[in-house]
């Protein structure tokens, strides 16, 4: 089974964050999976919850068996919180700023926790996670706006207690807009509305599909950081994921084959009379001459 999420907001409540690439980018994402066979849900702007995007991700996790494959993008602002766990090398949860609130990584962690060893995640995240809001003139031949919203000390959500994960234990791949202290912009490239980092990515992975996710990386890393857009995409997981070529499931555990059945036994071989040798009646008459010989 292959099945992906893709998440789109560019319409939040109110008038003063709202974006313009982002539903272009789940759907570019959408359309790009569909043609590496994918079953794809997409969800936008309202409909993008923290609970729905909870139990959208949760569903997508706990249905990946053994050699299934889940995609799971994010398009929209994102920002950051203080952490409450204690376990956030900087001292904040990177989020993602939702239709309705915020969805820290901690959250997202517990979830993806659940994935089985066997299956593969890739997690695309196409949002800030740090840095200061700056409104950018919205000039189309050069249109760079930050998809990030402060909301330093918001602190209404139950802290999940959880631990740094090194890259090397992670399951899953994550491909991030940016570094944890840059901005990813939402832009207009080639006419089109995009997320920087979706637009080049999803270009580079139509170059050259066969490619395996390190090398996919460093065409990415070819377009970004640019001029225009300076932001460091970042591809975190363990070494062996990022050696995977793109989009292709592990070989899910075979069942151990029957075992041979046991041969069965040859059957004694019944002794046959030597050809040579007189029979019974002929060996009597033998007997017989030598006793009259």
């Amino acid at each position: 089974m292959k099945k992906a999420i893709c998440i789109g907001i560019n319409n939040y409540p109110g008038v003063f964050n709202d974006l313009k690439g982002c539903v272009n980018d789940a759907n570019d994402w959408a359309e790009l999976l569909i043609e590496f066979s994918f079953d794809v849900d997409v969800m936008l702007d309202s409909q993008c919850t923290r609970e729905n995007i909870k139990a959208a991700l949760r569903s997508l996790v706990s249905a990946l068996g053994p050699g299934d494959y889940g995609v799971f993008t994010y398009s929209g602002h994102g920002t950051y919180n203080r952490d409450a766990s204690s376990d956030e090398p900087d001292s904040y949860d990177e989020a993602l700023y939702v239709y309705d609130g915020i969805l820290l990584d901690d959250e997202l962690r517990e979830i993806l926790d659940d994935l089985n060893p066997q299956a593969s995640l890739v997690f695309v995240a196409d949002s800030c996670y740090s840095g200061t809001v700056t409104r950018a003139a919205e000039d189309e031949t050069h249109y760079a706006k930050p998809r990030f919203v402060p909301v330093v000390g918001y602190s209404s959500l139950t802290p999940v207690k959880t631990r740094f994960l090194a890259e090397a234990e992670m399951l899953e791949l994550l491909l991030t807009g940016c570094s944890d202290s840059e901005l990813s912009y939402d832009a207009f490239i080639n006419g089109r509305y995009n997320g920087a980092m979706s637009r080049y990515a999803i270009d580079a992975i139509r170059a050259n599909r066969e490619a395996k996710f390190e090398e996919f990386y460093t065409a990415l890393r070819d377009a970004l950081p640019s001029d225009d857009y300076p932001q460091t995409p970042q591809l975190e997981g363990s070494n062996a994921n990022k050696s995977r070529p793109l989009f292709v499931p592990l070989p899910a555990d075979e069942p151990e084959p029957d075992p041979d059945p046991e041969p069965e036994p040859e059957p004694e071989p019944v002794p046959q009379p030597d050809p040579d040798a007189p029979g019974c009646f002929p060996g009597l008459m033998q007997q017989i001459h030598r006793l009259f010989k």
